[in-house]
């Protein structure tokens, strides 16, 4: 398997799990065991990370932004087991008493859009864009928490999920990957799966950190559950 991915170098990119086992003259089933021995949960796991490896951070190397979206999209609209997580996260929703948005920093923002838009159907929301308080001892059961992070480890975020859960309520966590604690712990993982563009910009003795990863799959997703919704809630 690794001399047939270094031998085919980008083309690995394009292909499908049964053309690539049929290039390494081997099953789809070691394919799939090769891809979990490199820690990545299937084929397009692996085919992300792959793209990372090819695309290593240089300064200055930012791919165009309609890159990872239009691959995000392609995906979406052709994986049965996306769209069938998707319409769990909108069963979960629809007999939700209210929804409570989740994030920090950028996806804090998406937190608050997403509860202003979600609202627009007549859903009770609520965001927490500052997840550094103790979250109330009320009862959840009822409730639906959406978190949003790319990395599924911000711990501010990770901490309040645990005691949301406690007070019963259901989690829906939008993510980047499967591999993480916030997907773990959640009923419904809604994963894009989009290359993490961050990067390192020198200014005379001092480094910055810059996190170019596009959140437009975030926002899909959240029209697209408020879209569904809509739609159930109008037959």
């Amino acid at each position: 398997m690794y001399n047939t991915i270094l031998s085919l170098d980008v083309q690995v990119l394009d292909m499908k799990i049964r053309e690539l086992a049929e290039a390494a003259h081997v099953s789809t089933t070691v394919v799939l065991n090769f891809c979990k021995k490199l820690d990545c949960a299937g084929w397009t796991a692996f085919k992300i990370k792959y793209k990372e490896s090819l695309q290593a951070a240089k300064i200055g190397d930012v791919s165009s932004a309609q890159t990872p979206i239009m691959d995000f999209l392609n995906i979406y609209q052709k994986d049965e087991d996306k769209k069938n997580l998707l319409n769990l996260a909108v069963d979960l929703l629809t007999n939700a008493s209210r929804v409570i948005f989740i994030g920090a920093g950028p996806s804090g923002v998406l937190a608050k859009y997403g509860s202003l838009y979600l609202s627009n159907i007549g859903k009770t929301t609520h965001y927490i864009d500052t997840p550094y308080y103790p979250i109330a001892q009320e009862d959840y059961t009822n409730a639906v928490v959406i978190a949003l992070s790319v990395s599924g480890e911000t711990t501010s975020v990770v901490q309040r999920l645990i005691r949301f859960k406690e007070l019963g309520a259901k989690l829906v966590a939008i993510t980047n990957t499967q591999e993480n604690t916030m997907s773990k712990m959640s009923d419904v993982c809604l994963s894009y799966y989009v290359i993490q563009e961050e990067f390192y910009i020198s200014e005379k003795t001092e480094q910055f950190h810059v996190n170019m990863t596009t959140q437009i799959p975030v926002i899909y997703l959240i029209e697209e559950i408020t879209h569904q919704l809509m739609n159930k809630q109008s037959v």
